[in-house]
C-alpha cells in the first residue's frame, strides 16, 4: 500500500508541475501577444514611455559625441525626466542638465539641439559648457511643447578626456516661465 500511494503521490505531483509549467507558457505568450499588438496599435510618432533616465558616462564614438535626456543627470528644483517625450522637462532657470563624458578627440564641435517649448517662451538664453569652454544661444521656436525641433545651435571647444558638459539657462526669469524641453544634444567634430 505505501508504494503504491508513493507512486500515486509522484505522478500527481508530476501532473501537478506540468499544469504549472503550462499555465506560465500561455502567460507568457498572452503578455508577450498583448505588447506586440499594443506597438502595433501605436499611431505613427507616438512615442511610448519605455524610457528610464540612468545618468551614464557617455563615450565618444568616432567623430560624434550623443547626449540623451537618458544619459544626463537633472539638478535643481523643478526639472524631470519625462519617459513619454525622452525629454528633460518643466526647465526653470535655476534647474541644469549635467553629463559625465569621454572624449577621445579634442577639437571644436558643431552642436545640434532637439528640443520643444512653447513659442510664447522661446528667446530665453541658454549656456552649454564643458571646464572653461562654453557655447551661449537662445532658445528658438520650435511651434509648441509637442513639436520637437533639431537644429545647429553653434560651435564649443571640447578637451581630450573625461569631463562633465553642462547645460542651463544663462539668465534668471520667472518661475512661471519654462526654459524648454530638452531630449539631445550631439557634438559633431569639424573639419
Amino acid at each position: 500500500m505505501r508504494k503504491v500511494s508513493g507512486i500515486l503521490f509522484n505522478n500527481l505531483t508530476l501532473l501537478l508541475m506540468r499544469k504549472f509549467m503550462l499555465g506560465l507558457i500561455v502567460v507568457v505568450f498572452i503578455v508577450a501577444c498583448g505588447e506586440q499588438q499594443s506597438a502595433q496599435d501605436s499611431p505613427a510618432g507616438t512615442i511610448i514611455a519605455d524610457t528610464v533616465n540612468a545618468p551614464r558616462l557617455v563615450s565618444q564614438e568616432s567623430d560624434s559625441l550623443v547626449l540623451t535626456a537618458e544619459t544626463g543627470k537633472a539638478e535643481g528644483p523643478a526639472i524631470k525626466y519625462m519617459p513619454e517625450w525622452r525629454a528633460f522637462g518643466w526647465f526653470t532657470s535655476s534647474d541644469s542638465v549635467l553629463w559625465d563624458v569621454n572624449v577621445s578627440s579634442a577639437g571644436e564641435y558643431d552642436v545640434i539641439m532637439e528640443w520643444s517649448v512653447d513659442d510664447g517662451e522661446a528667446g530665453k538664453e541658454f549656456v552649454l559648457s564643458s571646464g572653461a569652454n562654453q557655447l551661449v544661444g537662445k532658445v528658438g521656436k520650435s511651434g509648441s511643447w509637442e513639436v520637437y525641433k533639431t537644429e545647429n545651435i553653434g560651435t564649443i571647444k571640447l578637451e581630450h578626456g573625461r569631463q562633465t558638459i553642462v547645460f542651463k539657462s544663462a539668465q534668471p526669469f520667472s518661475k512661471d516661465s519654462a526654459l524648454l524641453d530638452l531630449r539631445n544634444l550631439k557634438f559633431v567634430k569639424r573639419g
